[in-house]
């Protein structure tokens, strides 16, 4: 992991027309950099007949923290979810499938950021099919 935590700095929900799927909209910050895993890359400038590559560390975490969106109804239970394993994206647009939206129900658009078995942000978002 980097030096600053990375966190969900924002969670929209997007209701489309035909009121049966909702884009999660999320923007996060102080995701680990693409230099992060350098050390882990076999070198690509090494010549091929060097041999083959070293073995990698496979057993070395990810940098990269997990990411649930789901969408939970008036009683917290949730219609849809979706995983997001080693999040990298600062910058992401989901959309998730109500099966059986109710109109007049109020909804909330969730986000839970972990690493390892750490939370590291959680961001909840009220919304209703109406707006």
């Amino acid at each position: 992991m980097t030096n600053k935590t990375p966190k969900i700095t924002a969670l929209r929900p997007l209701v489309l027309a035909d009121k049966r799927r909702v884009s999660l909209e999320m923007l996060v910050e102080n995701l680990p950099t693409t230099t992060a895993n350098v050390l882990l890359m076999p070198d690509m400038f090494e010549s091929a007949q060097a041999g083959p590559p070293a073995k990698l560390d496979r057993s070395a975490p990810s940098p990269y923290p997990n990411i649930e969106l789901s969408i939970l109804d008036s009683r917290r239970q949730p219609v849809a979810r979706l995983f997001i394993i080693e999040h990298k994206e600062p910058q992401t647009a989901l959309t998730l499938h109500l099966r059986a939206p109710q109109p007049d129900e109020s909804y909330t658009a969730r986000a839970e950021m972990t690493y390892n078995d750490d939370v590291l942000d959680l961001v909840e978002v009220p919304f209703t099919l109406n707006e």
